[in-house]
């Protein structure tokens, strides 16, 4: 599902395209990668990456893909959630838990309601 359009205008709204971008939440890169997502992508990738790994824009993107494309949908599946766009961006911003619980905070509304804006721009 994750195409070019949908990866560049995440990595806009995420970091404003700064690979050396760092978030007060701890989060790095392109993609804004946190440390639970990368042990998750360690874990199951037989990977050893560190965070600071994610300041290298090749490497955030792997795992930053790999987490939207693979491991947001086997969640969602697992959960018996839909596997839209939206709820995949939803758990991208906001963590499984709240798709679970259909907690949509605000911010997470208007992550997604930028990045398919952003999407959908000529």
């Amino acid at each position: 599902m994750p195409n070019d359009r949908l990866l560049q205008a995440l990595i806009f709204a995420e970091s404003s395209g700064n690979p050396k971008a760092k978030s007060s939440k701890g989060a790095h890169g392109l993609m804004q990668i946190t440390q639970p997502a990368l042990t998750d992508y360690n874990t199951l990738q037989g990977a050893n990456f560190s965070l600071d790994d994610m300041l290298t824009p090749e490497l955030n993107q792997q795992v930053g893909s790999w987490y939207l494309d693979s491991r947001i949908p086997q969640m969602l599946t697992h959960y018996k959630l839909p596997d839209t766009i939206e709820n995949r961006l939803w758990a991208y911003n906001a963590g499984i838990g709240n798709v679970r619980k259909g907690i949509k905070p605000q911010e997470t509304q208007e992550y997604i309601a930028k990045i398919l804006q952003l999407m959908n721009q000529p």
